[in-house]
C-alpha cells in the first residue's frame, strides 16, 4: 500500500516569495493529503521551474509591489507560459491570477508585462474594489471540479481585470447574503485563475480534483 501511495505522488510547484505569499494552510495540507508533493519556487528570483511538475499553484500576495522585477524575470515568465500552453495544470488566486495576465498596470499608470496566459490586463486602483465572503459554484467543468460543485472562500482586492480578447469563465459567485457577484474563474486549457481565495476545507473535492488533474498533465 505504501508503494502504491508513492507511485501516485505528483509534484506541485508552489510560488512562495515576497510577491506571492498568501495561502490557506488547509489548502496546502489537503493537496499533500491527496498525493501532492509541494515544491516551493520563486517567480521573482528563480530562472526556471522545478523539474517534473504536475501543477503550479500561484497564490495571492502583492505582485503590484514587485511589477518591475516580475516583468524583468523573462525566463520564469516564459517557463510558466509554456507550462500552461502545453496543458499543464495551473491554479492561481488573486495576485497569482494577475501575474498570468498580459500585463499589470500599477497605480502610477506604468504597465508591467506579465506571463500572458490570459488575454487580459490587470489594473491597480487606489480604492478597495471588494471585500467579503463568497460562495462559488462551478458552471463549467474545470481543474477544481465538475459543473455544479460548490465551495466557499473570500474575495479582497484593489485591482480590476479588463479582457483584451475572448474570455471563458468557469464559476459564478454569490456573497454572504446570497446576492450575485458575477462570474469568476478565467480558464485557458488547464489553467484556472480566480479572484476568490477558496478554502478547500469547505470543499475537499477541489484539492482532490487538482491533484488528479496534476497527475494527468504532469510534464
Amino acid at each position: 500500500p505504501l508503494e502504491h501511495c508513492r507511485s501516485k505522488t505528483v509534484r506541485i510547484g508552489v510560488a512562495q516569495d515576497q510577491a506571492f505569499c498568501f495561502y490557506y494552510a488547509d489548502n496546502l495540507e489537503l493537496l499533500e493529503a491527496g498525493g501532492g508533493e509541494l515544491v516551493v519556487f520563486s517567480p521573482l528570483h528563480d530562472a526556471k521551474l522545478p523539474d517534473d511538475l504536475g501543477m503550479l499553484y500561484l497564490g495571492g500576495g502583492y505582485p503590484e509591489l514587485h511589477g518591475p522585477a516580475l516583468a524583468a524575470n523573462r525566463p520564469m515568465k516564459s517557463a510558466i507560459k509554456q507550462f500552461g500552453a502545453q496543458g499543464g495544470t495551473i491554479y492561481a488566486e488573486c495576485g497569482g491570477m494577475m501575474y498570468l495576465t498580459q500585463g499589470l498596470r500599477d497605480c502610477d499608470g506604468r504597465l508591467h508585462e506579465m506571463v500572458g496566459l490570459f488575454p487580459a490586463e490587470a489594473t491597480m486602483q487606489r480604492a478597495k474594489m471588494t471585500l467579503g465572503y463568497r460562495a462559488l459554484e462551478v458552471t463549467r467543468s474545470c481543474v477544481i471540479g465538475p459543473t455544479g460543485l460548490t465551495a466557499r472562500g473570500h474575495e479582497f482586492h484593489y485591482s480590476t481585470i479588463a479582457p483584451k480578447g475572448p474570455m471563458a469563465y468557469a464559476c459564478m459567485l454569490t456573497d454572504a447574503e446570497g446576492e450575485s457577484k458575477g462570474c469568476d474563474g478565467m480558464i485557458a486549457s488547464n489553467t484556472l485563475g480566480l479572484y476568490t481565495h477558496l478554502h478547500f476545507g469547505s470543499q475537499p473535492a477541489c484539492a482532490a480534483a487538482l491533484v488528479e488533474s496534476a497527475r494527468r498533465t504532469a510534464q
